[in-house]
């Protein structure tokens, strides 16, 4: 859905410039002399990571867990998105695991928890873009549990 409006714009685009007097350049002097027109938006930064390079901050589209709230453990470990929430690891890598398919990511693996209790899950998101990719670390910390995702940079930022 998301590619057939995409699709739709750039096509609705190209028939404007067409009918406007040619393609536009950003930066450049529009044909009757207004103003240039804006350059589009930087692309959004990533950091490289031994797990690849992922996106600095979680796009729009991408699910966070009701009621969780931005969190931060210290840890100098990077992550697109941190997170923390009251319920439990097991309820909050359950959501997940049925919140990411229906946007296109499949769950290629989850760990058992590990000797701390946390859990690893491996989600692809091949269909969504070439190479993209997502990891999400459930850590119980106390009453908490923290919400570390990892979105591969190959994933769109929107």
């Amino acid at each position: 859905m998301t590619r057939r409006l995409v699709l739709l714009g750039v096509m609705a685009c190209l028939f404007a410039s067409c009918t406007a007097g040619g393609p536009t350049v950003p930066g450049a002097q529009s044909p009757s002399g207004g103003t240039p027109e804006p350059a589009s938006a930087a692309p959004m930064s990533t950091t490289v990571t031994s797990w690849g390079a992922i996106l600095d901050r979680a796009p729009a589209s991408f699910p966070r867990y009701p009621g969780a709230v931005d969190a931060s453990t210290g840890s100098s470990d990077p992550a697109t998105q941190s997170t923390s929430t009251g319920a439990s690891v097991s309820t909050v890598s359950a959501w997940y695991g049925r919140a990411l398919p229906p946007l296109g990511y499949r769950q290629t693996s989850i760990g058992s928890p590990a000797e701390d209790g946390s859990v690893i899950a491996d989600f692809d998101g091949g269909s969504v873009a070439p190479g993209c990719r997502a990891r999400l670390t459930f850590r119980p910390m106390g009453s908490q549990t923290f919400v570390f995702a990892l979105v591969g940079a190959a994933c769109p930022t929107s």
